[in-house]
């Protein structure tokens, strides 16, 4: 009798043995791709936030800015953002890397009395919306 091959039982341990590694492999790499896809939204989302910080910044002093200004809030969307350079490049959802259409981007600010951020919150996309921030 010939001895130099695996026996049924060895060859399915075996198996068995790399269907569990990959399976802990799948779902390690799995939780570290929806990480990053997070971790990439919140960037986004700051970026978006310092932008409108910026906005603010340089018109708090324009009466024609603080004219537009009802009840300490101002409704703006992405694309002035974007148009006066205040966000550059495209915004890209990184959770189906498609660009977003910035005009789509709606933002509201609110303003302490002495017109400096107090909160932004984004209005839309969903996407955008839903990060954790």
């Amino acid at each position: 009798m010939n001895n130099k091959g695996f026996t049924l039982i060895e060859l399915i341990v075996t198996i068995a043995l790399l269907a569990i590694i990959l399976t802990i492999s799948f779902v390690s790499i799995t939780a570290v791709i929806n990480s990053n896809k997070e971790e990439q939204c919140n960037n986004l989302v700051n970026s978006i936030k310092s932008a409108s910080e910026e906005y603010v910044s340089d018109n708090r002093y324009n009466s024609k800015f603080i004219k537009s200004v009802k009840n300490k809030s101002i409704t703006i969307d992405g694309s002035y953002l974007v148009n006066n350079n205040y966000l550059n490049g495209a915004i890209v959802n990184p959770f189906n890397n498609k660009e977003i259409d910035a005009s789509s981007i709606k933002l509201t600010i609110t303003l302490n009395n002495d017109y400096t951020v107090s909160s932004i919150s984004i209005d839309e996309p969903a996407v955008l919306k839903e990060c954790k921030n």
